[in-house]
């Protein structure tokens, strides 16, 4: 049988061993999981900064506005988000366990708290 990660030949202990040894697992998977990483970085910095400027004024609160020029001012990126839904004030924008709904100037923010 061949190693996915070196190409060597080697001779399996186990029906389903795929790596001639464990470290060579480990480094074929975690170069997987690096090179996702760096490809959904762009995306994933600017979900995470919006998510702890969120937090940071959403603290203690379960719903609040504000007005888009305050969230532009504390670097919150208003055009990233990673998910959409229909609600009764109308299309609801997500981030993680927040809503946002907007209504310009203002955007309003509901945090569903889930524990």
């Amino acid at each position: 049988m061949k190693d996915p990660l070196t190409g060597e030949e080697f001779e399996p202990r186990r029906s389903n061993q795929r790596f001639a040894s464990a470290e060579n697992r480990i480094k074929y998977h975690n170069d997987i999981a690096n090179k996702n990483r760096k490809e959904n970085a762009f995306v994933d910095k600017a979900l995470k900064q919006n998510r702890m400027i969120l937090d940071k004024y959403m603290e203690g609160k379960g719903k609040c506005s504000f007005h888009e020029e305050f969230l532009k001012g504390a670097e919150y990126d208003i055009e990233t988000f990673n998910g959409m839904c229909y609600t009764k004030q109308g299309t609801g924008y997500l981030l993680y366990n927040y809503i946002l709904i907007f209504e310009k100037p203002y955007i309003h923010v509901y945090r569903e708290n889930r524990s």
